[in-house]
């Protein structure tokens, strides 16, 4: 269940998706006790173009982008994509089995993406290369992103997302007994 739910909160973090998939997605992740109710409401309050515009603004960098989706700019002193921590997380990748070839050129970093190859990993009975993935190359960065995200989001659905996401990766680490590597955050510096 695990594996399905981080799938699928990848998927809603990368992929633009019609708002009746984000729906089916959400009503998953209820069920799977991952989301909440609000979350689902406040998606069905905002109509189709409105949450692929915002998609596209939160997550593929069209426009000005309010927060960033990528760990090399909270944990680069440039706050720059392709940074130091994008180049260790691809080398963590690498030496792990995963090369990223999504078509276009795009930092590894990226939210959806992690969660994506956390599931590859479990997926592949990989527990330690996936709680290494958390630990160390995607929470250190997480809860400042999603804290933004929550903030800064322009609908209730990807606030009420953010929140969701960040309480349940926390209990997620708890339970695995994941230790999270302390990082410098280069927010705003």
């Amino acid at each position: 269940m695990i594996i399905h739910s981080l799938k699928l909160l990848g998927a809603l973090f990368y992929h633009n998706h019609s708002k009746a998939d984000g729906e089916d997605i959400v009503n998953a992740l209820i069920d799977e006790e991952v989301l909440h109710q609000q979350t689902l409401d406040a998606l069905l309050s905002i109509d189709e173009q409105q949450l692929h515009s915002d998609f596209s603004v939160l997550f593929e960098g069209i426009g000005t982008m309010p927060v960033p989706p990528w760990g090399s700019v909270y944990l680069d002193k440039e706050q720059v994509l392709f940074g130091d921590s994008n180049v260790r997380y691809r080398l963590f990748l690498h030496n792990n089995g995963i090369t990223l070839d999504s078509g276009q050129r795009e930092p590894e970093d990226q939210f959806g993406l992690m969660l994506l190859a956390c599931a590859y990993f479990l997926e592949q009975n990989q527990q330690q290369t996936a709680n290494e993935l958390l630990g160390e190359h995607l929470m250190p960065w997480a809860d400042t992103y999603l804290e933004q995200l929550s903030l800064k989001a322009p609908n209730a659905f990807y606030k009420a997302l953010a929140t969701d996401v960040q309480q349940w990766l926390h209990l997620y680490i708890k339970q695995q007994n994941i230790s999270v590597t302390k990082q410098k955050i280069y927010l705003n510096e």
